[in-house]
């Protein structure tokens, strides 16, 4: 293995050289025609002032201000223009690239084939319940224990694609730990992680690496605090919670803002890639987003969330592989990791532990360990694209372990993508490509870093572009499935209480899904016009997560808390995070908020490239003025989402007159509160819950409950109906 990476690395070294000698000529090519253009020798150009400017020992930073000495302004914009696309042109796809990148289509649109008329459970199999089926009552087709102890066979009538909606939405609840626990990954890691983390480190430093660590913890307040309540209720969604603890309304509420924060989040999803892929092969961007589209509404039509999963299993691989070689590559050529960290340290990129106690600042160690803890808490916790994968594994500790095994990949991939922001700065620490102008947004710098040093390398770039839009892929049929499920579930049957046939509502389902695919793609116009793709995704999911996370916490959590408390609280911590976040957005899209992106440098670019401008210092307007709220960062919307909800929820809820623990469903809390519960409660475990008829005998408490439900259950009936003993309004059925 030794002899082979000397081999590797002697094989990068002398190709560096030999791309160093070949970029040198060709750079002196592009110069020769592009001053023949102009009409004047290679040499010639206007005079270039150059002001330095230090900040607490940081490297020079240079702004690009056009200046017409020489020129008209807009004959100077089109020849830097024009040498800009030569320089592009020296890279681009190769037949082997646009094979590995057709290979990825064609794959998943083959596993929605596959799973969708091949792998599928047949009629006559023992029967799951349909989560789609007409009958919501407890006769109806919901587990019972009278009905699991049969172990009868019924028949189940064939629709499209899969054998029942139970099998299309949650794969029958039999799908394996590693398999969920890849597309896990694969969903979250959208092509905002893979362009949008290496471009924040390489603008903000490493602070944000620290996210690594909120993301172990999130997994562990997962495991302990949400999961076992899911697990034990078996529900088709998670919003469903939300009436069995509080009532419809609350639950309508909030898989509402579930379905909006998707809308907003699907056009996202679909740019970062097109943006990715327009800039290495010039393709329209709404030409590349239809495609995307149309493959990810096939396969997720087709096949439902067992070739979602399925799919996001190799996709997350070949994101993995594409990143990993490209950062492997990139570091033998530049020098190895110790010439990234020593230009890093002295460009200002190192910095761990920035104890600044403001909340202005975008990165400090306090926002990114407290701000991200909550934030990924409150999408993976309680958000229906993770719940329902949760709810696809058979019990408490497959479900457990697919979330260990998506909590180390994920800090895996984050620190990958981190070091990649390293990689950019230590390539381009002389010569930043925003600046002179050979990329107009900092998402497209990942993208254009390996096209430069990588896409000499046939397939590299191809790899690279289909691991981006595999992770494109990955997210948006998660969430066109989840989304298609809450449509069902949720809003049809929960807020419109309408109970449609099998068939009706597989053609709902499937229709949802073709009608999201295709608002993502009209909606791809709004997300051109805004910047910086990390924090705008964080802000527009922030005030959806933080509310919703805040209401499903104030259930489990605080067992007193009642109905108006839910919704008072719901509505004060989305009116207030949403004040921040989009009172944010507008000032800085009236530039009245400017990101404080650390210095960089052209004095190791091309002449070309920097002549008629001038290099000034970077000046930012004073925040002085802005509205407090509006300056804060956007990691801290998040925990103010959820804080408001706690804490005004707990208040209403004392107000209006608190819970009776008594006579409340201990299934529906927490099992970390079980222990302050009084006894009486116990015996009245399962009463809320519509999988299980009420207990004529003893109380038999489910796996997930049993090692947190070391009480006496010699309790009698409870007392009143199950409706009345949740404080829920409407009247049982």
């Amino acid at each position: 293995m030794s002899v082979q990476l000397r081999g590797l690395a002697g094989w990068v070294s002398r190709e560096r050289k030999e791309t160093q000698r070949n970029n040198c000529g060709r750079f002196q090519r592009v110069r020769r025609a592009h001053a023949s253009r102009r009409g004047r020798s290679p040499g010639q150009g206007a005079t270039i002032w150059r002001t330095p400017w230090e900040s607490g020992g940081a490297r020079k930073r240079w702004i690009v201000l056009i200046q017409g000495a020489n020129d008209d302004d807009e004959g100077m914009a089109s020849g830097r223009s024009t040498l800009a696309e030569s320089l592009r042109e020296l890279y681009q796809f190769s037949v082997v690239d646009y094979c590995m990148f057709g290979a990825m289509l064609l794959l998943s649109a083959a596993c929605g084939i596959y799973f969708g008329f091949f792998k599928r459970n047949k009629g006559d199999e023992t029967g799951t319940p349909e989560s789609s089926s007409s009958d919501d009552d407890e006769g109806g087709a919901h587990r019972s224990v009278a009905a699991m102890a049969s172990g009868g066979k019924r028949q189940t009538k064939n629709t499209f694609g899969s054998s029942t909606m139970d099998e299309y939405l949650l794969g029958s609840r039999k799908l394996k730990a590693f398999p969920v626990a890849m597309s896990l990954l694969a969903g979250y890691i959208s092509g905002v992680t893979i362009l949008g983390t290496p471009a924040e480190i390489y603008n903000f430093g490493t602070q944000y690496w620290l996210i690594v660590i909120p993301i172990l913890l999130m997994g562990v307040a997962v495991c302990t605090v949400y999961l076992p309540v899911f697990c034990s209720l078996k529900l088709n969604s998670s919003y469903e919670y939300l009436e069995l603890r509080f009532n419809s309304y609350v639950r309508s509420i909030a898989s509402v803002m579930f379905v909006i924060d998707e809308l907003l989040f699907l056009p996202m999803i679909i740019y970062v890639p097109a943006l990715a892929f327009n800039q290495v092969t010039g393709f329209n961007l709404y030409v590349i987003g239809a495609i995307v589209c149309v493959v990810c509404i096939f396969y997720t039509l087709l096949g439902g969330i067992k070739a979602v999963v399925f799919t996001d299993a190799w996709q997350v691989v070949v994101m993995f592989i594409s990143v990993v070689v490209v950062v492997i590559i990139g570091t033998i050529a530049i020098g190895g990791p110790d010439v990234i960290w020593d230009r890093s340290v002295e460009g200002g990129r190192i910095d761990f532990f920035n104890f600044n106690p403001s909340m202005y600042e975008r990165q400090t160690f306090w926002a990114v360990l407290i701000g991200g803890f909550f934030y990924w808490t409150s999408f993976n916790s309680v958000n229906q694209t993770m719940v329902q994968r949760y709810m696809s594994l058979p019990n408490l500790k497959k479900a457990k372990l697919s979330i260990a095994m998506f909590t180390v990949g994920m800090g895996v991939f984050v620190s990958v993508c981190c070091y990649a922001g390293l990689l950019l700065y230590g390539k381009y620490f002389e010569c930043d490509p925003a600046t002179v102008g050979l990329v107009t947004t900092d998402d497209q710098l990942f993208p254009h870093y390996v096209m430069e040093a990588v896409g000499k390398l046939k397939g590299i770039p191809g790899l690279f572009i289909a691991g981006v839009f595999g992770a494109a892929l990955s997210s948006l049929s998660v969430v066109l499935n989840s989304t298609s499920a809450v449509l069902l579930e949720d809003i049809l049957k929960g807020l419109f209480r309408v109970n449609p046939t099998p068939f009706v509502a597989n053609v709902f389902v499937r229709g949802s899904v073709v009608v999201l695919g295709l608002a993502a793609m009209g909606c791809l116009f709004i997300i051109e016009k805004l910047g910086g793709i990390l924090s705008v995704a964080t802000s527009l999911s922030a005030i959806a997560a933080g509310t919703t996370c805040g209401i499903f916490t104030l259930g489990m959590l605080v067992p007193w808390s009642n109905t108006k408390g839910a919704l008072f609280g719901g509505v004060s911590g989305a009116l207030l995070s949403g004040w921040v976040s989009l009172g944010s957005q507008f000032a800085s899209a009236a530039g009245e908020i400017v990101p404080h992106k650390l210095p960089v440098s052209v004095d190791g670019c091309i002449e070309d490239l920097v002549t008629n401008v001038t290099l000034v210092n970077p000046i930012y307007p004073d925040e002085s003025g802005v509205f407090p709220l509006y300056r804060l960062s956007y990691h801290w919307i998040t925990p103010i989402g959820v804080m408001t909800v706690l804490i005004v929820g707990t208040i209403v809820s004392f107000i209006t007159g608190p819970r009776d623990l008594r006579y409340i469903d201990p299934e529906l809390i927490s099992p970390v509160i079980h222990r302050f519960l009084p006894q009486e409660s116990f015996g009245h475990f399962g009463t809320a819950s519509k999988n299980s008829a009420t207990p004529a005998g003893p109380v038999i408490f489910c796996e997930e409950m049993q090692p947190h439900t070391n009480v006496c259950t010699s309790a009698g009936a409870p007392y009143g109906s199950t409706v009345e003993q949740n404080g829920q309004i409407t009247k049982s059925r």
